[in-house]
């Protein structure tokens, strides 16, 4: 009988604490990585201005900016600009774009989608 009390005991503890440690939140301030889009490759959303780097052999330049920018003028709508050194392309939903830049690679994307809260893009290389 002894057992199965602290048997018992045991699980009982281990449902109350359970809960607890589930209910932490999961490293919220954690800053996304972008490692998976150095090829040229990759799918992301993003609320907040993005960089990240990628290959400057294949692509000819090391570093892509991103972010959702309102374009006013002929556009007058939020739009997703992808920057490169001396390079500047803006896209609505469902354009395409390509970078390219002293002779190499062409860097490719489209954006899939663009909400108030942000926008997808995914890098084809």
């Amino acid at each position: 009988m002894h057992r199965m009390a602290i048997t018992a005991l045991t699980l009982a503890c281990a449902v109350v604490v359970t809960p607890a440690v589930a209910a932490a939140p999961a490293t919220a301030t954690a800053k996304p990585t972008y490692r998976a889009c150095y090829d040229g490759k990759c799918q992301f959303t993003f609320s907040d201005s993005v960089s990240f780097r990628i290959s400057k052999k294949r692509y000819g330049f090391s570093r892509v900016y991103v972010s959702k920018e309102y374009v006013g003028g002929v556009f007058n709508a939020d739009m997703v600009v992808v920057q490169g050194p001396g390079i500047t392309s803006s896209l609505g939903e469902g354009g395409r774009g390509d970078m390219r830049r002293n002779g190499k690679n062409t860097l490719s994307f489209r954006v899939l989608a663009i909400t108030s809260q942000g926008a997808t893009i995914r890098f084809t290389g």
